[in-house]
């Protein structure tokens, strides 16, 4: 069945689902909307498929056969992740996909959250983002790295463009490795069985948002999560992201919503954000 603007239903939540496994960052709400059409035509370029923004079975069928971005978290996880910190594809094109400062002390910050002061040398660079960037790019870029962002710095990279689908393949295969074994680190359960992709997801976002230390006051339901998952009191947990918003409550709405996804994400996993 050939899929275009205005249908509705099931058959168009797959087709999301399966846009999401190439980066897209699509809703999976059954309406073929103006996202979802762009969606498709970024994938007909990408997959080499040329033709208009529709998707016929073939281009389902190229979908559907491709891997999950990163299987701990499914795809699902990974657009969950990636929307949290770039909100949409649409956004991402206009606010991010060059770099940008974030609030101190954050560093100058490309992709999807990709902080450049936490890279140490330019062979990490390289190693992360020679497929999506060229190297005069990359030469840009190590003036940038391991140090505090500023207007300056800022200004000396904005000739750089991180196209979507690189971004979301070096925070697929690069950054989410990384935070998935951090998390690890702190939540050791994050790997039991009994909890399912959501519930892992819920868990690296805070910890890609937050970082792995548990120490200090404002770290007190971390460390209550980390006793809850310990005592195997799961159902606990969701509490704890809510009991967080307290940390930006009139300071940063993103926060306090993305603490709340996260609670919710925990209780009724990817369907209740639309995106399973």
């Amino acid at each position: 069945m050939r899929l275009k603007a205005g249908h509705r239903g099931e058959d168009v939540k797959v087709l999301q689902r399966n846009l999401n496994k190439l980066g897209e960052l699509v809703l999976v709400d059954g309406d073929f909307g103006s996202s979802t059409r762009e969606a498709v035509r970024n994938v007909r370029v990408t997959l080499g498929m040329p033709g208009p923004a529709e998707a016929d079975d073939e281009l389902q069928a190229r979908l559907a056969a491709a891997p999950d971005l990163f299987p701990p978290l499914t795809s699902a996880g990974v657009t969950f992740i990636a929307r949290e910190e770039v909100s949409s594809a649409a956004a991402y094109r206009r606010q991010y996909q060059a770099p940008c400062l974030p609030p101190a002390p954050s560093g100058i910050t490309i992709g999807i959250g990709y902080d450049c002061r936490f890279v140490t040398t330019k062979r990490d660079l390289e190693s992360d983002w020679s497929d999506v960037l060229s190297a005069a790019d990359i030469d840009r870029l190590v003036a940038v790295i391991g140090v505090p962002g500023t207007p300056q710095l800022c200004e000396h990279v904005a000739g750089v463009v991180v196209p979507l689908g690189g971004a979301m393949r070096v925070f697929a295969t690069r950054s989410l490795p990384k935070y998935f074994e951090l998390t690890r680190q702190v939540y050791p359960e994050l790997t039991d069985p009994v909890l399912d992709a959501a519930k892992r997801t819920a868990l690296v976002s805070l910890i890609y948002n937050r970082g792995n230390s548990l120490d200090g006051e404002r770290r007190s339901e971390m460390r209550t999560i980390q006793a809850l998952l310990a005592a195997r009191r799961f159902s606990e947990v969701a509490a704890q992201f809510e009991s967080m918003t307290r940390l930006w409550q009139g300071v940063a709405a993103g926060l306090v919503k993305r603490r709340q996804s996260e609670a919710t994400l925990w209780r009724s996993g990817f369907r209740a954000l639309q995106l399973e």
